[in-house]
């Protein structure tokens, strides 16, 4: 029997969650100093450790304050670092810390 054919328009749970739910990122702030990047949505925070990311955690202050969101929120960039993160990305390295799978993420409310 052959597996069944994922249709075009199906989405994972949390690309559905992130349409559902309209979030979004709408700024972020990274410091060196106290090892964090906090992410925030429209709905909350997240926050991670900076050296969790090798491309922030190598760059200095100055470099981490030039990022550029997406137009719809969905991901933040450096240019100048070549950093790329995901809302989606983001959203999961903050359930897999609720749920015990992977240290690294807290969640504010």
């Amino acid at each position: 029997m052959a597996p069944k054919a994922i249709k075009p328009d199906t989405q994972d749970p949390i690309s559905a969650l992130i349409r559902e739910q309209d979030v979004r990122i709408k700024e972020v702030f990274a410091s060196k100093e106290a090892n964090r990047l906090v992410v925030v949505l429209n709905n909350g925070s997240l926050s991670f450790p900076l050296d969790q990311f090798k491309g922030l955690a190598r760059a200095s202050k100055a470099q981490l304050n030039k990022y550029e969101l997406l137009p719809d929120g969905a991901g933040v960039e450096w240019p100048a670092l070549d950093e790329h993160l995901s809302l989606r990305g983001f959203l999961i390295a903050a359930m897999r810390e609720l749920i015990g799978q992977r240290s690294g993420a807290n969640v504010l409310a």
